[in-house]
């Protein structure tokens, strides 16, 4: 395989995962932020990194055990396998459950 062919067929490749990729970037500025934010207070304050660090493994603990408490409480009612009214039901039913176990666990010393 010559280079040209090589390059021509990573393009294609690239272009026809695009979609995909888009999707799974949509969120980067939120990720930018945060980031930005994080050298911000490892600059002013770096003694304040680690508490940085540890709420922010506790809001990602929270949110993915109020997504499986959803999963486990609800098993034939997911939101991606229903339709119409059900799916948005299912969406905004597992958004509250999410938010009640992050607010749980922030409420924890």
């Amino acid at each position: 395989m010559n280079k040209h062919s090589f390059l021509g067929l990573l393009w294609l490749r690239l272009v026809a995962a695009w979609p995909m990729l888009r999707d799974k970037l949509r969120a980067t500025p939120l990720l930018l932020l945060g980031s930005v934010t994080f050298g911000v207070v490892l600059l002013m304050n770096p003694a304040k990194v680690g508490l940085l660090i540890w709420g922010a493994s506790r809001i990602g603990l929270y949110a993915y055990l109020g997504y499986w408490v959803d999963r486990v409480l609800f098993p034939d009612a997911r939101p991606h396998v229903l339709t119409g009214i059900a799916q948005g039901t299912a969406w905004k039913r597992r958004a509250l459950i999410v938010a009640a176990a992050l607010l749980a666990g922030a409420l924890l010393p």
